[in-house]
């Protein structure tokens, strides 16, 4: 259908359009956990000289999203228990979790004036990071988060230690957690031999706002392409 729209009517419905994409989109992207991954650092980490010739491969599954708004910001260890609970993988496999906010843990972990920045399973297979954290110290938050899931505790003593509870700190571990590490059943061996650790990295997301959908709706269908020719507006409408 071919129809004459003036320009008041055809920019009233293009703000309409713009308006609803901004609403949706500041729903379903920002309020979402980011996934910071660093594997070559991570990779470095885990083959580092106290591996003394037994490096452990880290490899990374696609990334996934799990809409649960409700966790975005963990507050409380049943907030906790409801994420982990979500973990879609079985172990060997390590789930990696990615919130807005953490704010409960049940154990001592590493914080950013006072607020805690991950929490693992120890021993165990799923994590959690502070999205805003793990871009600080991808690979070293990351290692600490899974060291713990290998059974290693922290080391009170040394900065430099991954397993140190002080945030952010070096990435060297000794040949004592090294051994320790390699005794963990998350550790596997592939068909060459080389020994590898297999991570899915998960995007906690809020759901979009449902009543932005019929406003978008109304706007797309209302104006897709606006033409302009010899001072006269017009726009193609194309119904569904």
């Amino acid at each position: 259908m071919f129809v004459e729209r003036s320009p008041i009517v055809a920019a009233a419905v293009s703000r309409l359009i713009m308006a609803a994409l901004a609403i949706l989109l500041s729903s379903a992207i920002a309020e979402a956990g980011s996934i910071v991954i660093d594997e070559a650092e991570m990779n470095a980490i885990f083959s580092q000289p106290s591996f003394d010739g037994t490096p452990v491969s880290i490899r990374f599954n696609p990334p996934e999203q799990i809409v649960a708004p409700e966790l975005l910001v963990i507050n409380n260890l049943t907030d906790l228990q409801a994420l982990y609970n979500l973990a879609p993988d079985p172990a060997p496999t390590v789930d990696a979790f990615f919130v807005d906010e953490l704010n409960a843990c049940g154990s001592v972990e590493p914080t950013i004036n006072g607020v805690v920045v991950g929490c693992a399973q120890l021993p165990g297979h799923v994590f959690v990071e502070d999205s805003s954290a793990a871009e600080l110290s991808p690979a070293t938050l990351m290692g600490h988060e899974l060291g713990h899931n290998l059974n290693l505790e922290h080391d009170f003593f040394g900065a430099l230690n991954l397993m140190s509870p002080f945030f952010p700190h070096g990435p060297e571990l000794t040949q004592e957690q090294v051994a320790t590490i390699l005794q963990s059943p998350l550790v596997q061996t592939d068909s060459t031999g080389q020994r590898f650790i297999q991570i899915t990295p998960i995007a906690i997301a809020a759901a979009p706002e449902p009543s932005t959908l019929p406003l978008l709706g109304a706007g797309i269908g209302a104006l897709v392409i606006i033409k302009t020719k010899k001072k006269e507006m017009r726009a193609w409408c194309i119904g569904y």
